[in-house]
């Protein structure tokens, strides 16, 4: 769990982007800052798209496993070489967050063959009612990381 407290609720990294003429074009992205952060995209906007994704993915990993995040270097001070160009990708922390945190997990459950012969034949969703069986169980309907006020 992440404790937000902590985090701020933006970042922002600068990024080199370099089209790739051997890949059809592709614009690749590294963050000099953070060694394993990079993506592609067909065109600019995909890129830029792409990283703002990968950096919050990253960043969120990151915070989980209590790893140090890096300040930020100046986008002045990035040394770009040929048609490398820097830019500038925000991550929205608080949007991350809480994707990761509700994100839906595939779980394998067992149950009797007359049971599950039943519930097919009523239409009933095995998801759904896992689901609401365990809010009861729980007493909450409300994922507790994110609830507010």
């Amino acid at each position: 769990m992440v404790n937000k407290r902590k985090h701020p609720a933006y970042y922002a990294f600068p990024a080199v982007l370099e089209q790739d003429p051997n890949d059809g074009g592709v614009i690749n992205v590294t963050f000099p800052d953070l060694e394993n952060c990079f993506t592609n995209g067909a065109t600019l906007e995909e890129a830029l798209t792409e990283a703002k994704e990968a950096l919050e993915n990253v960043l969120y990993w990151m915070e989980r496993d209590e790893n140090g995040i890096p300040t930020p270097s100046d986008i002045r001070s990035i040394k770009c070489l040929g048609d490398q160009f820097p830019s500038l990708v925000v991550a929205d922390m608080g949007a991350a967050r809480r994707s990761w945190e509700n994100r839906s997990v595939s779980r394998t459950i067992t149950l009797p063959s007359w049971m599950d012969e039943m519930a097919r034949q009523n239409n009933i969703n095995f998801s759904q009612e896992l689901q609401n069986a365990i809010k009861e169980r729980l007493q909450t309907d409300r994922n507790p990381k994110t609830a507010c006020c």
